[in-house]
């Protein structure tokens, strides 16, 4: 969004190109400015947003035309807060759709998928059929495919979800082009194997030996016993991440973490181009005494590695290292739990019910680890998007998200 408002040339070409193409520009806009900035960003041709997190920012986008979306995620959970916006107020919902932004297995598979947001939806007071509208016609609208989807009408795809009622949306059927392809939970057709290319299992390419030593933080010479350093802080449920000065101790000329004080040592290693290439920096919010790691990290999807043990971080990537990718939770040198995902180090290549078991798995390795949030591994992912404010860690060192420049690691 920052860079689109500072004239960025490949922000502005991007929104351009997809106008010229005829599609629709979807767009990220966490501000809270719902006045003159808000109204530049919808008129540059985006049309629709899902980081709101207050009622208040849902008004203003539907009444200057853009389609705001109500998120409610594994780990971004904003639905009851942003119902109000329409059981509060008198709204049309046709600019409205609702949406997931990120669900973990063990959620679809425990829980549902769309069927669990309407659900929640209904359940917060709003209107059933005004709650179907937002995730069929409205939102086939907004990518501009209605005369193709969203609706059961002549001339469209016969895409169908039958359920059993409009409280609980248990789904009974479903048809894709007028075809069923699942019955009451179960598929009608067979999932034959794929053979995935070598080049998209084969991504772990640091071009270095990870080792403890490699998670030495050396301090500036002179600095004495402690040194002031920029950080992270992560909160629950927020895409945000706060960006803070911390003094930590120095041992033996390296600075260490401060597991008391929940400062915790975090690595992004550069895993695409064969090259060694790693950013340093310090994170708080998660509350954990252990390590944790992986290569789920928009938008580049590099390595993270969140720690206090250098053995324990050195020991978490190479797991990673050797599997492929994915997520893994080590505690004074053992494995608590791991996700293997070989596909492009972020997809796994197995069902979806054994993949959920390996998720909840590793929510509870986070548990017990002592970290509270909702699907943390989501929260960490985030530590390495830069394009959200404030701070965020790259391979390259920290950025500046609010005024986009790189920042040095000591203050």
């Amino acid at each position: 969004m920052d860079r689109f408002f500072a004239g960025d040339k490949n922000a502005t070409a991007e929104v351009a190109a997809t106008l010229a193409a005829g599609r629709s520009v979807t767009g990220h806009f966490p501000d809270q400015d719902c006045d003159r900035k808000l109204n530049a960003y919808i008129a540059s041709g985006v049309t629709s947003c899902h980081e709101s997190t207050t009622p208040e920012q849902i008004l203003a986008r539907v009444r200057l035309g853009m389609y705001a979306q109500l998120r409610e995620g594994s780990a971004w959970q904003d639905l009851q807060q942003l119902s109000h916006a329409l059981t509060d107020s008198v709204v049309s919902s046709r600019y409205v759709n609702l949406v997931s932004d990120d669900l973990h297995p063990n959620t679809i598979t425990d829980e549902g998928h769309l069927d669990r947001i309407l659900r929640m939806a209904v359940g917060l007071g709003i209107d059933p059929l005004e709650a179907i509208e937002m995730v069929t016609i409205n939102t086939a609208t907004n990518f501009q495919m209605q005369a193709e989807l969203g609706s059961l009408t002549p001339g469209k795809c016969a895409d169908i979800v039958l359920l059993e009622d409009l409280v609980d949306f248990e789904v009974q059927r479903v048809f894709i082009d007028g075809e069923e392809v699942a019955s009451y939970g179960v598929p009608t057709f067979d999932c034959p194997p794929f053979e995935w290319p070598d080049w998209m299992t084969h991504t772990m390419r640091l071009g270095m030996d990870v080792t403890p030593q490699t998670f030495d933080v050396p301090a500036p010479e002179g600095c004495g016993d402690t040194v002031r350093v920029r950080a992270i802080r992560m909160s629950a449920g927020s895409t945000i991440a706060e960006a803070v000065e911390v003094d930590l101790p120095v041992v033996d000329g390296l600075v260490q973490a401060d597991v008391d004080n929940d400062v915790l040592k975090v690595f992004v290693f550069d895993r695409h181009h064969d090259k060694p290439s790693f950013g340093v920096g310090f994170v708080q919010g998660f509350k954990i005494r252990g390590t944790v790691a992986q290569t789920v990290a928009h938008d580049a999807h590099n390595l993270i590695v969140v720690g206090r043990s250098n053995e324990d971080m050195a020991q978490a990537a190479n797991e990673l290292i050797a599997c492929g990718g994915g997520e893994v939770a080590v505690h004074e040198g053992r494995v608590l739990a791991k996700v293997e995902l070989p596909v492009g180090g972020i997809m796994s290549d197995a069902d979806v019910e054994t993949v959920a078991n390996k998720v909840e798995r590793m929510q509870r390795a986070w548990r017990t680890m002592g970290c509270r949030m909702p699907s943390p591994f989501m929260t960490m992912a985030l530590i390495s998007l830069a394009c959200i404010p404030e701070r965020r860690l790259t391979n390259r060192g920290y950025v500046d998200c609010v005024n986009y420049q790189f920042e040095d690691l000591f203050v």
